[in-house]
């Protein structure tokens, strides 16, 4: 159960108890008056006692009624300290739910109101020291509730904060992962562009030696099969994504994994020391699922070039039945790498998981066993 429900449920008992206990002392005790007098008497209890349950809601307005019938409660000669409780509740209620201006014309009427009854006995002769105390104990109730308002509106805020927050990473995602498909988009266009280029000069080709070399020919049309096969594949990831970017930008030409070589030399030569395994039998891979490999390891070891400090990189490349492996790690500090990564929602690992799962495939990340950080990518070489 919340605390504002908890609240509630406590103000509905002490109201009920108050009113309960005010009728019970009515009825209960010797008085000088009549039936009827107990009925007018226990008519005005329930005015001062009720109106508190829906204070939450009009509390200067419940306050204003607690009061008139607490004036005329003491009219009647009515006895007993509910009145005073009913007080109490409705001044707290007052400082905790009601705004400024209605808050500051509820005290003033209380000020008022508290005048009218402690003048008259100081003039008979009440002492100082057993006045002053209820005034205290008025002011610490309206205080408490203004104190309890405020920490709402504040939780308030921050919670509003937090959800501005969180609109705005989610928002930031979404623009990376648009960011991320876009790139991969172009890189899928230059492929799919690729192969129809080799289509058509294949087809000449083709053309040329039908009639003269028939085994040349076969070759020719067997090489568009293949390009066109590729192209379709290719076509078909770039037509799933369908992300067009307004600020399109040049692309390195067709890496793949054979340049991953070359790709761990120039980071050697920034600093960072890489060891390269291969493992498997390898193959060419389909020109898509090659440029999406060694994009992820680019990336990979970008982010522990900047995250990682002092480390070691190692990149294993494992050709299996249907799928490539591939797998990045490092023994510098996996706290802070995973921490920069996770606060940069629009590069790093979003970019790298959009592209594995592009290919059928599937990306981990996260601390490695031994210490440092691990990424590891499973993509599949199999045509969808």
């Amino acid at each position: 159960m919340s605390w504002p429900r908890v609240a509630r449920v406590a103000l509905i008992i002490v109201v009920v108890v108050l009113a309960l206990t005010a009728q019970l002392q009515i009825w209960s005790s010797p008085a000088a008056y009549d039936v009827g007098g107990r009925l007018l008497n226990a008519a005005v209890a329930l005015l001062y006692t009720l109106p508190l349950l829906v204070a939450r809601r009009w509390p200067l307005t419940v306050l204003v009624v607690v009061l008139g019938a607490v004036a005329l409660d003491y009219g009647l000669d009515g006895h007993g300290g509910q009145q005073w409780f009913a007080i109490l509740i409705a001044v707290f209620s007052l400082g905790s739910y009601a705004t400024s201006m209605a808050s500051a014309i509820g005290m003033v009427l209380v000020g008022a109101a508290t005048l009218a009854v402690d003048i008259p006995r100081l003039q008979q002769g009440d002492p100082v020291d057993e006045v002053l105390p209820g005034w205290f104990v008025l002011a610490g109730a309206w205080g408490l509730g203004a104190w309890l308002q405020r920490r709402r509106v504040a939780l308030a805020d921050l919670t509003q904060e937090a959800e501005a927050l969180a609109r705005d990473r989610d928002e930031a995602t979404r623009a990376a992962v648009a960011y991320e498909r876009a790139r991969i988009a172009r890189e899928l266009h230059d492929l799919v562009a690729h192969s129809m280029a080799v289509i058509v000069l294949q087809a000449q080709a083709g053309s040329r030696v039908l009639e003269n070399d028939v085994d040349a020919a076969r070759r020719a049309f067997g090489a568009i099969e293949s390009s066109g096969r590729e192209g379709l594949n290719e076509l078909r990831r770039l037509l799933d994504i369908l992300v067009v970017d307004p600020t399109p930008n040049e692309i390195d030409p067709r890496p793949g994994v054979e340049q991953v070589e070359r790709l761990a030399e120039r980071v050697r030569e920034a600093g960072l020391p890489v060891v390269l395994a291969v493992s498997g039998d390898p193959r060419p891979l389909p020109p898509g699922v090659d440029v999406s490999a060694y994009r992820i390891v680019q990336e990979a070891l970008t982010n522990i070039l900047k995250h990682a400090g002092r480390a070691t990189a190692s990149v294993a490349v494992a050709y299996r039945p249907g799928e490539v492996e591939l797998s990045i790690s490092d023994d510098g500090t996996a706290t802070t790498q995973r921490g920069a990564q996770q606060s940069s929602p629009g590069h790093g690992l979003i970019g790298m998981r959009e592209r594995a799962q592009l290919f059928g495939g599937s990306l981990e990340a996260g601390p490695a066993p031994t210490g440092g950080f691990r990424v590891r990518a499973v993509l599949s070489t199999e045509a969808r």
